[in-house]
């Protein structure tokens, strides 16, 4: 499980203050915990961002407390791209929570070996269950995955207690034919269906009446 430690700080701390100093200001929340403000280090902060994804449980420490967080918003500055501000969420143990896990692909698709493309339509899944069962990915061996082929959302690997929250029919990945293949087919399709041209009539000699 990730980790990462952080610091209460005071309302005369200014934010602007703390990120000269090499800290992000930030808030935890919960619906057992009253809105704390803290501080946590940038360079672990972008260390930990480095690591997780956005449904990774993260335990929060500080000041001889610690929570099991989420990272509900991380704000960048709009310029520079820094972290400026980040909040934490800490569900209650069992919660039911609704949030995107992403979608981790193993394996080359056979039919991308026989010249297919791999379209990936969802890189992350909408998923409902208790905190306990949302992984930080969800991982799906795709190398069985053959020419006009799809993998659907209920053939995903879920842990028990998760519910997507998408259709069952909904496809995740698709493998299409080769692009080439795809047009000299409609091209054949096209002359096939186009109506035939009426021959034209022989022109008249001259002296013919």
């Amino acid at each position: 499980m990730a980790k990462i430690a952080a610091r209460k700080r005071s309302d005369s701390e200014k934010p602007r203050a703390l990120r000269r100093q090499g800290w992000v200001p930030g808030v935890v929340y919960g619906p057992h915990l009253v809105s704390t403000p803290i501080a946590v280090e940038y360079k672990a902060l972008e260390r930990l961002i480095s690591e997780i994804t956005r449904s990774t449980r993260i335990e929060l420490e500080y000041d001889g407390e610690r929570h099991f967080v989420f990272i509900k918003e991380l704000q960048r500055d709009p310029i520079t791209d820094r972290f400026i501000h980040v909040d934490f969420y800490a569900p209650e143990p069992g919660q039911i929570m609704s949030l995107e896990v992403p979608i981790r692909l193993v394996g080359t698709p056979a039919g991308v070996k026989a010249g297919g493309i791999l379209e990936h339509i969802h890189e992350e899944i909408p998923v409902e269950g208790p905190l306990e069962a949302i992984p930080p990915y969800i991982e799906v061996d795709i190398s069985g995955l053959g020419l006009d082929e799809a993998l659907l959302v209920k053939d995903l690997p879920l842990p028990e207690g998760l519910r997507p929250l998408l259709p069952e029919d909904e496809a995740v990945v698709n493998i299409l034919p080769p692009k080439v293949l795809v047009t000299e087919e409609a091209e054949e399709e096209e002359a096939a269906e186009a109506p035939e041209a009426p021959a034209e009539a022989p022109p008249e000699e001259e002296g013919e009446s």
